[in-house]
């Protein structure tokens, strides 16, 4: 999403989320207003915007270690396996 907005393609938000929501076996999991609090530790730590590192807290509250991305700042987090290179 963050990319989309910041390449002015904000319409395709809703694609993206609906085609999203269609896969009924993808887990889609919450996030909480501690969780925000606690992202804020990770923007310090590895210098990352809050997007990144609330997805960081996000994976770490669910023990996920793999994110799809081509997004290099995740590369700094030992623990994160960045698969999309």
């Amino acid at each position: 999403m963050n990319w989309l907005e910041s390449n002015n393609r904000r319409r395709e938000i809703e694609n993206l989320l609906m085609a999203i929501n269609y896969y009924i076996t993808m887990k889609k999991t919450e996030v909480s207003w501690s969780d925000m609090i606690a992202a804020i530790d990770y923007m310090k730590k590895y210098i990352l915007d809050f997007v990144d590192a609330l997805t960081l807290q996000t994976m770490k509250k669910n023990n996920i270690n793999e994110i799809y991305t081509n997004d290099k700042d995740f590369d700094c987090v030992k623990w994160v396996r960045r698969v999309w290179k």
